[in-house]
This record gives C-alpha cells, sequence and structure tokens, in this order.
C-alpha cells in the first residue's frame, strides 16, 4: 500500500512535469549514513545530493555517486542502470573506499557553468511538514513561495531553504537548511520547525512596560499589601541550558504581594482554619538548626514556632511546601471573593526584573547589601555549613526594584505555578503556567521555585535561575510564599 501511494504521488509529480520533460520514468537513488549528501551524477550530469529522485529517459543510463575525501580522492559508487518506461527505479548507493577522481573533482569545478549553458531547466522541491507545521511559510532564497507542504520549482544548483512558522507577535519556529539540486531532480526536504526564539521583530524591541493601572492596594487590614504590575512584554531565560531559548513574553497586568508573605500573615491563617503545618527543620535564636514543633494553632502559637519571640512575625515564613502555599492562596480567595493565586513563573521573572536585562534588578554583581543570601554581606549572612549560620532577614530590609517588590531576589525561595521542565522548548509565550500534568503512578515531576534564598551562595541568585523541588517538601527551611492575583 505505501509503495502504491508513493507511485501515485511520484507519478502526478511526473505529469505536472510533463511540460518541461520529456522523461517518464523516476530514478530514487538513495544512501545511508555518511554517504547521505553525496553528489548524484546521471550521464555524467549533476542531479543533486543523495538521497534525490530524478526524472529520466527509458533506457540505460550511467549512474554515479561521489564524495569527496579531499581535493584529489573521493568514495564512488558506479553502476549502469537499465529503466523502462513509466517505472519507479530504486538503487541504493554503497559507496567504496578512497580512490583518486581527478575526472571527477573536475566536473565538480565546472558543473555550474555547465548548468548555465544548458538553460537551467531546474528542479522540483518537495517541502513536507508534520501536521503542527503545516501552514508554515516557505522561503526559497528568501523569496516567498508558498505555505508547507509545498512542491516548488527550482533552478539547479544550491539555495537557501527557509520554513517558519509565526508562534506570536514577537516569536517564531525556524527550518533553515542549504540544498544542492540538480536538473531534472526530485528533491524532498522533510522539515522540523525548531523551537520558538525571537523573530527580527521581537529582536529590535527592547523592554517594555504598557501600564493598565498602578499602586498598591489591600483587599482586607490584615491583607498582604500587593503592587500593581503593568502589562508589558521581555525577554525571557538566558544562555544556560536549562533558562534557554530564550524567548519573549507578553503579559497581561497581575498584582503581586509587595513583600514574601510573612510568619504574621501565615499564622492568622493557620489559626482561622487550624490548618495542620507539621514541623519544620529551622534555625533558632542561636543559629543552629533543629527540628522544631509549634507551628498548628494548637500547640505553642505559630507565631513563636521558629525564633520563639514575636519580633519575627515580619520575616518571611519558611518550611512551606507548594501545597501549603496553595492552601493560603485559596484561604486569601475565599476571604476576599478575589483570585489569588501562585504566580507563574514568567510572571515571577517578568516581575523580578521590572524592566531590566541585567542578572539582578540592581545590576550584574551582587555587590553588597542588596539582598540576603549567603555572600551578599550582610548581617543575617549565612556560611557553608548547612546547619549553623544565617538567618532570614525581615521583608523590606533592602531596596526594592522598579516596580516597588521587595526581596524578589534572596531571602527565602518562592513558589511558582508551574511543573518544572528542563528547558523552555515549547513554552507559552503569553505569561501562563506551564503545567505537565500526571495521572495514575505517574511521577510528580515537581514545581519551580525562583529567586535564591539567604543561605545560597549568589550565583542561584539571579533573575533567570530556577530549580524545581518536589511539592510535598516542607522540612526545607528556605522555602516561602509570594502570592499572585489575577486583575479584572
Amino acid at each position: 500500500m505505501k509503495l502504491v501511494c508513493i507511485s501515485t504521488l511520484l507519478i502526478g509529480a511526473l505529469v505536472a512535469y510533463s511540460d518541461v520533460y520529456a522523461a517518464s520514468s523516476t530514478l530514487s537513488v538513495t544512501c545511508k549514513g555518511d554517504n547521505v549528501g553525496a553528489d548524484v551524477l546521471v550521464n555524467g550530469k549533476f542531479k543533486g545530493e543523495c538521497p534525490v529522485d530524478v526524472l529520466v529517459q527509458e533506457g540505460t543510463l550511467k549512474l554515479k555517486v561521489q564524495k569527496a575525501v579531499d581535493a584529489s580522492r573521493a568514495r564512488i559508487f558506479e553502476q549502469d542502470v537499465r529503466v523502462g518506461d513509466n517505472v519507479i527505479k530504486t538503487i541504493e548507493a554503497v559507496l567504496g573506499a578512497p580512490q583518486s577522481n581527478v575526472e571527477g573533482m573536475r566536473q565538480e569545478s565546472v558543473k555550474s557553468s555547465l548548468a548555465q549553458a544548458e538553460g537551467k531547466k531546474g528542479a522540483l522541491l518537495k517541502v513536507i511538514c508534520k501536521i503542527d507545521d503545516m501552514g508554515a511559510e516557505v522561503f526559497v532564497d528568501d523569496k516567498l513561495k508558498g505555505a508547507c507542504p509545498l512542491d516548488v520549482q527550482v533552478p539547479e544548483g544550491t539555495i537557501h531553504l527557509r520554513v517558519q512558522k509565526k508562534v506570536d507577535e514577537w516569536n517564531e519556529r525556524i527550518f533553515e537548511q542549504e540544498i544542492r539540486a540538480g536538473d531534472g531532480a526530485i528533491k524532498k526536504v522533510e522539515v522540523q520547525l525548531g523551537a520558538a526564539q525571537l523573530s527580527a521583530a521581537g529582536k529590535q524591541r527592547g523592554p517594555e512596560q504598557v501600564e493598565v493601572k498602578k499602586g498598591t492596594f489591600k483587599d482586607c487590614p490584615s491583607c498582604p499589601e500587593m503592587v500593581v504590575i503593568p502589562a508589558g512584554s521581555f525577554d525571557m531565560g538566558s544562555e544556560r541550558s536549562d533558562e534557554g531559548p530564550i524567548h519573549r513574553v507578553t503579559l497581561p497586568s497581575f498584582a503581586l504581594s509587595k513583600t514574601e508573605i510573612t510568619r504574621a500573615q501565615y499564622g492568622e491563617f493557620v489559626n482561622e482554619i487550624k490548618y495542620d503545618a507539621g514541623t519544620c527543620w529551622a534555625v533558632n535564636e542561636t543559629g543552629m538548626v533543629e527540628e522544631r514543633v509549634g507551628r498548628n494553632s494548637g500547640d505553642f502559637g505559630f507565631r513563636k514556632d521558629l525564633e520563639g519571640d514575636s519580633e519575627f512575625d515580619n520575616s518571611p515564613v519558611s518550611c512551606i511546601n507548594w501545597f501549603d502555599a496553595k492552601a493560603y492562596a485559596k484561604w486569601m480567595s475565599e476571604k476576599t471573593g478575589k483570585n489569588y493565586r501562585l504566580p507563574s513563573e514568567a510572571e515571577w521573572e517578568y516581575a523580578a526584573r521590572a524592566g531590566t536585562t541585567t542578572a539582578r534588578y540592581w545590576g550584574d554583581e551582587v555587590g553588597r547589601n542588596n539582598a540576603n543570601c549567603r555572600d551578599c554581606f550582610t548581617k543575617w549572612d549565612g556560611t557553608d555549613s548547612p546547619w549553623i549560620g544565617g538567618l532570614a532577614s525581615p521583608v523590606g530590609s533592602f531596596k526594592p526594584n522598579a516596580f516597588g517588590l521587595y526581596d524578589m531576589l534572596g531571602n527565602v525561595w518562592e513558589w511558582t505555578e508551574d511543573t518544572y521542565h528542563n528547558d523552555y522548548n515549547g513554552a507559552p509565550t503569553d505569561g501562563s503556567a506551564w503545567v505537565q500534568k500526571t495521572s495514575g503512578q505517574d511521577r510528580s515531576v515537581g514545581r519551580v521555585i525562583r529567586g535564591g534564598s539567604w543561605k545560597v551562595h549568589s550565583l542561584f541568585m539571579t533573575a533567570s535561575y530556577r530549580l524545581g523541588s518536589a511539592e510535598i517538601r516542607r522540612d526545607e527551611h528556605k522555602f516561602g510564599i509570594r502570592l499572585a492575583r489575577t486583575l479584572p
């Protein structure tokens, strides 16, 4: 059945080409492995690179397939082929050991001039796309020829094929290849478009913010103060493999909490609904890490569980797993009637950058007293030991970024809605969360945390750095929350 379909397609192409060529049969030359790309000559005339289909006359012809090893030697396959009328003849070329090929090299050097002398009748280029890539624009030597899939007549020689499909206003997926085609050849190219990348228009545009609303607000007296983040576009990611490819993202306006959620704010939630907050490995008053109880409303009062004193109410809550963060967002939504949630990874990075393109919103270098991390040179700095030294700082202890957000880098890691992916190939470009669904016994891929923390090195504290963590981890005394809120 497959042979019948292929035959039908090729014969159809032959009929369409019959006004140009008197040939009535097709010679299909195939190659494998290192032989792919070898020159195919029929009766001494270059027809294209292997694999290639060539329209030929009935009778006996001389087939030569060669691939240069150096200036004077080539690996060669030669065969006399008898072809009947209106048939498809398939030859698999297996190239031999290197041998002298001075005559072949001479033919290679003059074949372009021979093509001109013979009028450059040209070849048939068949561009084939997968279902998702159908409709992509096909350019030959920078001229638009139509939409994929497409058959297009091209001149003999080397041409530049470009196939592109728009993802959005600033991103596109692209396939490019140099193709050599001989006179009378049918050259098939199967296109596989790459990952989304910035288009020419996207590369010309810098970060932009089109403000819809300004300012801050609270939905209740004890609610977190929220900052309105303007709608806009930015280039997300970096050159690191797990932070790329860099791609343009356009987001609507949304709100983000001005600071990380504090222990006092989270404690109100725990006490009100009797939430089971569990235990936590946390830093005590002497800087040592130990397991602490008292995180639940029925114990010693949530606000005294980590450091033992209400003066720490303004510190970011920690030992929060992803489900705890989601439960707090749900409680806030029910309490206010508004849509509180975790930010998407794209929303988080857009807000952290606040219109900047440097590694950190204050510049590329970590500097001094810009944030709370292990080597940020602040009074809260930790040590290399995982067990001693260092503390989270009260929220808002450092200068905010241009959006008015505090501690977007350092202090505690912040959960996002997205599941972890190894890179951004296939990531949304509209700012929405990228969530991989699991079912049954499928293993969770974990969720993305952002921003670094008081305990980690500044290398991990950049606007683009990302890390995946299991949703159930509550023993981590560096994980906290920052809330987003959908705006009307």
